[in-house]
């Protein structure tokens, strides 16, 4: 097999990224690896050049001027953690950039810059999770050795007072010791015997340890967590403005419901209008011009460029048949010499306007092709465009509704760009602004933020219930979307929030006319909902080993016996128990 195609194969199944870039700054090798990691296809790479595909990136300034170090410092080889953009995504990567020689032997000449690449990410992070965990051990370990000295002294204290105390409790001690002696003295002769039969009594009923049971059977294990938003369309459509101008006529009202193809609004097309008839005027015009180059060669410029050059060939040609003749006479003595001058210099001056006029019709050709041709082209392309664009705008001076839906107030849209902005007779908007939104009602939505504690509990499709607060309805809903990026916090040592949004896709007819967008309402979000658990309490389940086991009492010999049991969710003072126990069976601890 060839050299070519063993080092070809090599490349391309390396798990790192390569590039080689010339000295030109030509890319001349990006294989699959390096595809995958900078997210850049090779053949939109290969043969481009750099600085055109990467400098423009200047997010990957770091990328770009590693390389570029490499390229002015040409004896190193340089090893460097940096960072590369793809998309959303910020990858870390290590990069080792070289030289290529040149093949001959003995030259000491570099031919290529070799970059190569790999994705470290994963190990940034961790190394970066180590090094926080680190820090945070550090912390407790202070925070551990200052609690340990302050229980420390606070034990010293209190053994000295306990001192005190033991010292004062034995002389009580002694005191009711020689009360209660005195006192058994006299009353013995009376109620000696009495006192010894319950002394004895007493001694016969000392308590022995308590001993519980519970019978297990199946309830109701749920967790949930519940949050308070407002109802929202499940879709918003928003409807800009074709064009700045300003509203002359409104055909609807917020919160008012309409059809697909219902006529909402009419802008003001005067100052449009104007823009539309210039545009079409320049159009014309770039299509006279096109028109023009296109029959140069027969237009009246070329037609008289020719002519003059017709003309001083014409006048060359009697010029130089004079000076022939008036040399030849010259030569023979027949004519003097100012003749012979005279006739010298007219054919001199007649050769140099021929040549001018050749010159000037090559340039008035030049006109009508090359360059001048493609730049009418392109004028003529932009002018009809620009036509076009205007065209579009005036067609949709008259806004219709292009969903059926609800028209939203701007705050209900959440559009807060326009600081509540609203469509009516007589305001003016810019091109692109949003002029209304329409909200499909077939569904309905909410939004609400929820802690970085509990949004690890939150999985998309989880069953929802949403409790209207206005008639205390009750409809089922499902998450539709868990945001990846927190909601930026007030400050201080706050915890990062999450939006969850949650859709009711579809709702009864009845119960869609009652509800009203903007409605206040509770979504509890069900993260656990066992109806049959088998729950025991915490202190009937022991570890022995690697064990889990529980002691059942059997129901018709009453003996006691271990189980192994394997258990599940755990709350306060209950552990739910999979396997090992059934309903019925009683646990003693």
């Amino acid at each position: 097999m060839p050299d070519d195609i063993i080092s070809r194969n090599i490349l391309e199944n390396m798990s790192d990224g390569v590039m080689t870039i010339g000295l030109d700054g030509q890319i001349l090798t990006f294989n699959a690896a390096a595809e995958s990691i900078l997210g850049l296809k090779a053949s939109e790479v290969l043969h481009k050049s750099f600085a055109e595909l990467f400098l423009v990136r200047e997010e990957n300034d770091s990328f770009n001027q590693a390389i570029l170090n490499a390229i002015y410092d040409t004896d190193t080889v340089r090893n460097r953690i940096i960072h590369w953009h793809r998309g959303d995504e910020v990858l870390t990567l290590e990069m080792t950039t070289s030289f290529l020689p040149a093949a001959e032997e003995g030259s000491k000449k570099n031919v290529a810059v070799i970059v190569v690449f790999n994705d470290i990410t994963e190990v940034a992070r961790l190394q970066e999770s180590e090094k926080r965990l680190t820090q945070e051990l550090k912390e407790n370990h202070s925070a551990l050795q200052k609690s340990y000295l302050e229980m420390e002294e606070a034990n010293s204290n209190l053994h000295a007072a306990l001192r005190k105390v033991q010292i004062l409790r034995m002389a009580a001690t002694g005191f009711v010791i020689v009360l209660f002696v005195a006192i058994g003295l006299i009353t013995w002769k009376q109620t000696g015997v009495s006192a010894m039969k319950m002394g004895l009594l007493s001694k016969s009923r000392q308590s022995a340890p308590a001993v519980r049971a519970y019978t297990v059977s199946p309830q109701s294990l749920t967790d949930s967590i519940t949050l308070k938003g407002t109802l929202k369309p499940i879709r918003i459509v928003n409807i800009t403005s074709p064009f700045g101008g300003m509203v002359r006529e409104k055909y609807f009202e917020y919160g008012q419901a309409v059809t697909k193809g219902q006529l909402l609004l009419k802008l003001d097309r005067a100052e449009t209008e104007v823009k539309y008839r210039e545009a079409k005027t320049a159009y014309i015009e770039a299509q006279e011009k096109v028109k023009e180059l296109e029959n140069w060669m027969n237009s009246n410029e070329v037609t008289k460029a020719q002519q003059n050059v017709t003309r001083s060939k014409l006048t060359l040609d009697g010029h130089y048949k004079t000076f022939q003749e008036t040399e030849r006479l010259f030569k023979k003595e027949i004519v003097p010499a100012t003749e012979y001058n005279n006739a010298k210099q007219q054919y001199t001056t007649a050769k140099m306007d021929y040549d001018s006029s050749l010159r000037e019709m090559e340039v008035v050709k030049e006109k009508g092709e090359g360059q001048n041709r493609h730049i009418a082209e392109l004028k003529l392309e932009n002018a009809y465009q620009k036509l076009q664009d205007l065209e579009s705008q005036l067609r949709r001076s008259e806004i219709t509704a292009p969903v059926s839906g609800t028209v939203l107030l701007p705050e209900l849209a959440g559009d807060k760009d326009q600081k509540g902005k609203i469509a009516d007779r007589g305001v003016t908007f810019s091109q692109g602004d949003i002029l209304l939104s329409i909200g499909n009602t077939e569904g309905l939505s909410m939004t609400a933020e929820v802690d970085e504690l509990e949004v690890l509990k939150i999985r998309k499709d989880q069953d929802v219930r949403i409790t209207v607060e206005a008639f205390g309805e009750t409809i089922l809903g499902r998450v539709s979307h868990i945001s990846s990026q927190a909601v930026k916090a007030e400050g201080g040592r706050k915890a990062a929030k999450f939006e969850v949004s949650v859709a009711m896709d579809s709702l009864p007819a009845g119960l869609r006319e009652k509800l009203r967008l903007g409605m206040s309402a509770n979504m509890e979000i069900l993260l656990l909902n066992k109806p049959n658990a088998m729950m025991v309490p915490i202190q009937a389940v022991l570890v022995e080993g690697k064990d889990r086991v529980a002691t059942v009492r059997d129901k018709t010999t009453q003996a006691l016996k271990k189980v192994s049991v394997t258990t599940g969710i755990t709350t306060l003072d209950s552990v739910e128990i999979t396997s090992g126990l059934k309903a019925g069976d009683e646990v003693v601890y």
